[in-house]
């Protein structure tokens, strides 16, 4: 494999190049146009995925995207669509990938085939092997769904655009504070913007599988907004009418799949295939495993050097480990006592505490304020509260920064009324005014989605989309642009036209449709 960037060939020059012949555009998406192709040195299909030449101008996107598809070859199992290249068409990055002879599970489902819990067990046999198989690299799909699951013509189900997507959903290429994901598949933590892990991929799973089993979306709204207040009013326990049509078994397998709780489902893929009797499927072997055939007597004195070096390394580290518990020891019984914790309360008359440490975490990352500092005693005349957003937001009360959502733990604050606020960069600011009452606990949420609606928008050719002069997304858009409620001045960039200009007026929950042509 060559995973550096190979020679630099246009399109019309790679229809005849020796290596690769494109055959026809399979599809194409915000950020990638994807075509099947011909290896004819190696006498095989492939699908070549190129990025969008006004991407690949951004030094930072180019390199995202190399980096992720190397991440991506390093993943070898049958159940992952194989990364086989990097390469470069007009300048821009291009990835070759294996091409899958079969059928998208998507497609499958909508031609009401093998709609079985048997063929439902089959698919999550074999997506949990290719995603155990990826989240041991630390690599999350983030948008698990039929579209992205394909059934091989021998059987085999495979997962692809493992990284890509993380690519595809990068803060590089979306805007700050968007829901990223596909909405009728998302986890509660994505709804709510919150940090994720291999278990939202879990989540994903779950809801596709009882699409396979029953045909039905069962987050499928008709804008954005019903969709995640669906996921977020989801319980498990609404899965037992699938009681119908699979064993008890497999509707409390995916009952565990899809809690909305996190910290309730599998902690791993690999246990989830323990659940179902299933074993991870072996690593496909590296191209450069070549077998031996070492006589038995060369064998059994490697096999005695081995053991002596172990033995070795072995005494090194209970040494290291006595020293270790040595200096252990000694901080122990050190007579220097500790620095005092500050645990003072955060009340109207005294506006420090927690802010100032808060405050120093300015990235979009899910900042909280130290558990000691929300566990602390509490006065007299204060209460409890509880602090969430959809999506993530900064709290502010009485004008003082509390932390970034999620926030864990509870804020105690003095009895009485407060001024609460919650911000997020794409939204209108919430504001709200509470009462605290002493020895009670409250929660305060703050959902952004009441108060907006979405912007879809199809563009000749492509455009820049740009609302009230903040870009917000290229077109082709693979996702609706939510906007707050009231009127807005859109305004499409292509940098071969003149700009158009579009003023709407949307209402809370509502979806716009806008189709532009540049004309010359």
């Amino acid at each position: 494999m060559n995973f550096g960037i190979s020679k630099v060939v246009s399109l019309d020059e790679i229809v005849n190049n020796e290596q690769l012949r494109i055959e026809q555009k399979i599809s194409e998406s915000s950020t990638t146009a994807v075509y099947r192709a011909f290896d004819e040195v190696l006498h095989r299909p492939v699908l070549l995925k190129v990025l969008h030449q006004h991407l690949a101008h951004d030094p930072v996107v180019r390199e995202r995207f190399i980096r992720e598809a190397r991440s991506c070859a390093a993943l070898r199992s049958e159940h992952i669509v194989q990364v086989y290249d990097l390469t470069e068409v007009e300048e821009t990055p291009a990835i070759v990938m294996e091409f899958v002879e079969g059928k998208s599970l998507k497609e499958i489902i909508a031609e009401g085939e093998h709609r079985t819990f048997e063929f439902a067990k089959k698919v999550a046999v074999h997506v949990l092997r290719g995603l155990s198989i990826a989240h041991e690299k630390g690599i999350v799909h983030r948008d698990i769904k039929p579209g992205n699951i394909l059934l091989s013509s021998n059987g085999i189900v495979k997962v692809t655009d493992f990284g890509l997507a993380s690519f595809a959903l990068s803060p590089t290429v979306t805007v700050e504070g968007m829901v990223l994901g596909t909405p009728a598949y998302m986890s509660p933590e994505q709804v709510q913007g919150e940090k994720i892990d291999a278990r939202t991929d879990l989540f994903a799973l779950g809801v596709t599988l009882v699409e396979v089993l029953s045909g039905e979306r069962i987050f499928e709204g008709s804008t954005y907004s019903e969709c995640m207040m669906k996921v977020l009013a989801f319980k498990e326990s609404s899965l037992e009418k699938y009681n119908e049509v699979a064993p008890l078994e497999f509707v409390q397998f995916l009952k565990k799949l899809m809690n909305p709780k996190k910290e309730e489902r599998f902690v791993s893929a690999s246990e989830a295939l323990q659940a179902l009797g299933e074993k991870r499927s072996d690593v496909v072997p590296s191209l450069h495993t070549v077998k031996s055939a070492l006589p038995r007597t060369r064998i059994a004195t490697i096999v005695a050097l081995t053991a002596l070096a172990l033995l070795v390394v072995f005494g090194w580290i209970k040494l290291s480990e006595r020293q270790l518990a040595q200096k252990i020891l000694q901080n122990y019984n050190d007579p220097t006592p500790p620095p005092p914790i500050d645990s003072s309360v955060l009340q109207e008359k005294n506006p420090q505490s927690t802010t100032d440490r808060a405050i120093s975490q300015s990235s979009r990352e899910h900042t909280q304020i130290d558990e000691t500092e929300h566990t602390m005693h509490i006065a007299k005349d204060s209460g409890k509260v509880y602090f969430t957003s959809t999506p993530w937001a900064k709290v502010y009360v009485n004008n003082q920064l509390i932390g970034e959502t999620p926030i864990a733990t509870p804020v105690i604050l003095a009895a009485g009324s407060h001024t609460v606020m919650f911000t997020n960069p794409s939204f209108e600011p919430i504001v709200q005014t509470i009462t605290v009452d002493a020895h009670k606990e409250i929660t305060v949420k703050g959902n952004f989605l009441e108060h907006v609606g979405y912007v879809m928008c199809t563009v000749v050719p492509w455009a820049d989309v740009y609302i009230d002069e903040q870009y917000k997304d290229t077109t082709p858009l693979s996702k609706p642009i939510m906007v707050s409620a009231g009127k807005h001045t859109l305004r499409f960039k292509n940098s071969a036209f003149n700009d158009i200009v579009k003023e709407i007026s949307i209402s809370p929950k509502d979806t716009i449709h806008l189709s532009i042509t540049f004309v010359k």
